[in-house]
């Protein structure tokens, strides 16, 4: 949003910072500056022409003007011949570098001294007008230009979507004040001035029929207004807002759009049929000629503003070109309305359409700005056209705004700050931001936030504003988790039950990553995922037209990121959500909480299998921080993996995901070259188990290790070796695992050795080598029997 410095500035009551100061202020309190465009009017001085004459030997029409500039006289050639003798214009003299960029030069034209030049309105940067030479009103020769037009500076200001407030100089200006500790003396609801017979009700009716689609309607007719160019300091004002100027009428509605963010229209009211309004659906096969000159095509889910006849305008969008405002107009229908966000931008979306008006729309206005931008139009309609204000305008207001309050406790700012306000001080930023506040007996508050602040709804919002306006410079710097209060929750959410799993595979070398939930349908249906996909209605893009049922096409997309940066490899992983459609109806889907990590840039087998190993354990890790949980493997098959290097994994016996090296064909999908290794598993019915972690008395007796080599066949799994060892080892066998996988000279082909490491321990004496070894022969009969397993010493 382009924003004039000067405009700003005036209605905030700041005239002693520069315009730099006035964006760190603004970036400070939430609002970036992303770029300060100054428009030096300083080294511009005011001229008086004593003479003017054709050039005598020019191609093209010039002409020869002598300017008194107070203490000399200069010789200028100009292409416009509208600054006659007596006029005041203004001169930019050799080594001026005008605000339109142009540096003026001393020379000749056509054997005649150029020795300046004489200003037109776009090369001051006060409108687009090149046609003739800016002349002034007042001042005197020698006078420097800013004493009569102060400079300005176009800012580009960066407004959040919640905060269509901030749309309008008038929000901004409220916000500035408040950041430099004052507070805006301008009340939001102008008063009404003026009002003619007969009223308004008498004039023009109006029907909201949609009344989803339009919660506010006002209709205020002027009359006697005569259309013609606005004056200077208006269309400067439109312009450093980068609004080209047309009329008074159709400027003054942007103006209070610009001003206010409330979008205005104006009719032309003799060529609104009947003198009625109605807020309707489009009919089928209805067209409309829009401002713009294009005729559009209209369907029953666009919202249009039509007289007793047709449609004349298509709501919060555009006009139509046969209800506007003309040169012969006289009569003006003014109209303020609020409309549905939502609806409004998915009929911007259908027609390829964004204007001023919808973009504004579309982030959700307050109704109760439809009758401040009203008001104000009112006025400036009568102060630069002429036009009688009626009294009792129609105001169709079926849905009325309802006021929001907020109780809080002081405390709370200070907990989720992390740093300590004044009392006085977070009343006074309040305050100043139009905010009404109540301190209760109780110890709470009553907040009570502006009508027109429509974000305002928790306590968590207002001491966002209260932070913003304190400003987060001043906020200590801590440690996450530092700070404990007495009003906060004793039990932690679900997210932060998560945190010492995020911690344990950050710890392991992964990288946590957050990705859109939104992904394209057909890349899914590429990788054999898109069986319960839920497609999006109006998308962003084709890459983003389904709500993913996977993490992993999320991942991969997060290593397509990284090596088109340069980086081969990646090691990351994400918490969130996948979506599940369900059969039947449409309906809220299912939307499984799941862990997915993913491991790319392996070279080889080895590398792949080193992989496999290392994302097992960093798993059985992570979960262990959130919980004791056994963690045991199957040999799985599962789309989009390697078959016969995938499995599945249970979490205390429950299947919840897999594990392994990714298939060529889904590297393929990204173009990703080498190995891969995933996993991704369902979290929500491990934190669904009992994860409190129970002491057992340390033990009283020594234990026994032995170690046994298990030669079988490569196609037996560690897991089922695993399984009848703690079988047959009985009661007496406290645990074991398999550390060792070999395959060599020394086993046969067609064979592999699984080496594991066995506890024997008694809760009541110490084992005697004869029991051990009684055990370990009667583990060993067990695995040749079950396994056809042979040992290696």
């Amino acid at each position: 949003m382009r924003v004039s410095f000067e405009w700003l500035c005036d209605l905030a009551g700041v005239h002693d910072l520069a315009p730099d100061q006035v964006a760190e202020a603004l970036t400070l309190a939430g609002f970036s500056v992303e770029e300060v465009r100054p428009v030096d009017l300083s080294g511009i001085l005011v001229g008086r022409v004593l003479e003017q004459q054709p050039h005598p030997s020019s191609r093209t029409p010039l002409w020869i003007h002598r300017v008194d500039l107070g203490d000399h006289t200069r010789t200028i050639v100009a292409g416009a011949s509208n600054a006659t003798p007596g006029s005041l214009v203004p001169v930019a003299l050799p080594g001026t570098r005008v605000p339109g960029g142009t540096l003026v030069r001393d020379g000749k034209i056509a054997g005649v001294p150029a020795q300046g030049m004489l200003c037109a309105e776009d090369e001051l940067l006060i409108s687009d007008d090149h046609s003739a030479i800016m002349l002034l009103d007042e001042g005197h020769p020698g006078q420097r230009l800013e004493e009569l037009l102060p400079s300005d500076a176009w800012l580009e200001v960066e407004v959040t979507p919640n905060r269509p407030d901030c749309l309008g100089h008038l929000g901004l200006a409220r916000e500035l004040a408040a950041a430099l500790g004052r507070e805006l003396d301008r009340p939001f609801m102008p008063p009404f001035t003026g009002g003619v017979e007969p009223p308004g009700t008498d004039l023009v009716t109006v029907e909201i029929e949609a009344v989803d689609l339009c919660r506010r309607y006002i209709g205020a007719p002027i009359s006697g207004v005569r259309v013609g160019p606005s004056p200077r300091w208006l269309r400067r004002r439109l312009y450093a807002a980068g609004v080209r100027p047309i009329n008074n009428v159709v400027d003054v509605t942007n103006y209070v759009a610009l001003e206010y963010g409330q979008p205005l229209h104006a009719f032309d009211l003799a060529r609104i049929a009947g003198r009625t309004i109605v807020v309707r659906r489009a009919r089928p096969g209805e067209t409309l000629r829009c401002l713009d000159g294009e005729t559009r095509r209209l369907s029953p889910d666009m919202l249009v503003i039509a007289d007793a006849e047709r449609a004349v305008a298509i709501a919060g969008v555009i006009g139509g070109e046969e209800s506007g405002v003309t040169e012969r107009t006289t009569d003006v229908l003014l109209e303020a309305a609020n409309f549905d966000g939502v609806g409004v931008r998915a009929v911007s979306r259908t027609l390829r359409l964004r204007t001023e008006a919808s973009s504004r729309f579309e982030k959700g206005l307050s109704p109760e700005l439809a009758l401040a931008g009203a008001r104000r139009a009112a006025a400036l309609l009568a102060q630069v056209a002429g036009g009688r204000v009626h009294v009792n305008w129609v105001d169709a207001y079926p849905r009325p705004q309802e006021p929001v309050r907020v109780r809080l406790r002081p405390e709370q700012v200070d907990a989720l700050l992390g740093v300590h306000v004044p009392l006085q001080e977070m009343e006074d930023i309040l305050r100043r931001l139009a905010f009404q506040v109540r301190v209760g007996e109780d110890g709470y508050w009553d907040v009570l936030p502006p009508v027109f602040r429509l974000d305002v709804r928790l306590p968590a919002d207002v001491v966002e504003e209260v932070g913003r306006i304190y400003g987060y410079d001043r906020v200590p710097p801590t440690l996450p988790g530092g700070r404990r209060t007495s009003w906060l929750p004793a039990a932690p959410s679900r997210d932060r039950r998560l945190d010492p799993l995020r911690h344990a595979l950050a710890g392991a070398g992964y990288t946590e990553v957050v990705t859109p939930a939104m992904v394209s349908a057909a890349l899914l249906e590429r990788l054999g995922l898109a069986d319960r996909v839920m497609r999006v209605i109006n998308p962003i893009s084709d890459e983003q037209d389904a709500m993913r049922t996977a993490l992993l096409p999320s991942l991969l997309q997060v290593a397509v990121l990284n090596r088109n940066r340069g980086r081969a490899s990646v090691a990351v992983f994400e918490v969130a959500r996948a979506y599940l459609a369900l059969p039947g109806p449409p309906r809220q889907p299912e939307e499984p909480l799941r862990l997915g990590v993913l491991r790319t840039g392996l070279s080889g087998p080895e590398e792949g299998r080193a992989a496999f190993l290392e994302l097992k354990g960093a798993l059985e890790r992570a979960l262990d921080a959130i919980g004791p949980v056994q963690v045991d493997y199957e040999r799985a098959h599962a789309v989009g993996y390697h078959p016969g290097r995938c499995a599945r994994v249970r979490v205390c016996g429950r299947p919840l995901g897999v594990v392994g090296e990714l298939h060529p064909e889904t590297m393929a999908c990204f173009d990703l070259g080498g190995r891969a290794v995933a996993l991704e598993i369902d979290l929500e019915p491990v934190l669904a188990m009992d994860l409190r972690r129970r002491a057992r008395p340390l033990p009283r007796f020594p234990a026994v290790e032995r170690d046994l080599a298990v030669v079988v066949d490569e196609a037996v799994e560690a897991a089922a070796l695993e399984a009848t060892i703690r079988s047959a080892g009985g009661a007496l066998l406290e645990s074991a695992r398999a550390y060792d996988e070999y395959r060599g000279a020394q086993v046969p082909g067609g064979r592999k050795s699984v080496t594991f490491t066995m506890v024997f321990r008694s809760p009541e004496r110490t084992l005697t080598d004869a029991e051990v070894n009684a055990l370990v022969e009667r583990i060993r009969s067990a695995l040749a029997g079950e396994h056809g397993a042979a040992f290696r010493a």
